[in-house]
């Protein structure tokens, strides 16, 4: 796959690296840094596909497979699945509930357009493993990657929390 652009928002200890000299990548530095003293570990890997094969973006079983198959890869527990189809030849929307929150895919097979939601909470899983499984399947030509902490610190916590 060509065009990988990662952006990375809230984390105070990223590794980061310029893409093309003019991107900048931030990704977790892995346990061991803040996000090691999580009370609850989340990240949220979401992105846009470009380019992608306009007939795989029609197509409900394949888009329920490969999301399933995504989950499996990130090492997270499929709950549930369900789509949503817009019209005979419009977009998809598909969605697996997984026991440590959600993946999701909606497309546009008219632009060749998808976007990708996976958060999983748990440092057992590997959501960038579950989009990039995702984004080869369908066969994106340029992939937008952006990359969140969802986790809850300690030092935010408010009056009246309490850790166990």
């Amino acid at each position: 796959m060509r065009g990988y652009v990662y952006i990375g928002v809230g984390y105070d200890s990223l590794k980061k690296r310029s893409i093309l000299g003019k991107m900048i990548t931030q990704t977790l530095t892995g346990q061991g840094g803040r996000e090691g003293n999580a009370l609850v570990y989340g990240v949220h890997v979401y992105g846009n596909l470009y380019g992608c094969d306009k007939e795989l973006l029609k197509d409900e079983l394949y888009l329920t497979k490969i999301i399933k198959e995504a989950a499996n890869a990130a090492g997270a527990l499929v709950v549930s699945t369900f789509y949503y189809k817009f019209g005979i030849n419009g977009g998809i929307s598909v969605v697996a509930i997984v026991a440590e929150s959600h993946i999701s895919i909606h497309t546009w097979p008219e632009y060749g357009y998808a976007t990708v939601d996976v958060y999983t909470c748990g440092s057992h899983t590997k959501p960038m493993e579950a989009f990039n499984y995702i984004a080869k399947s369908l066969n994106a030509k340029k992939v937008e990657v952006f990359i969140s902490d969802r986790s809850y610190y300690a030092d935010n916590q408010v009056r009246g929390d309490t850790v166990s």
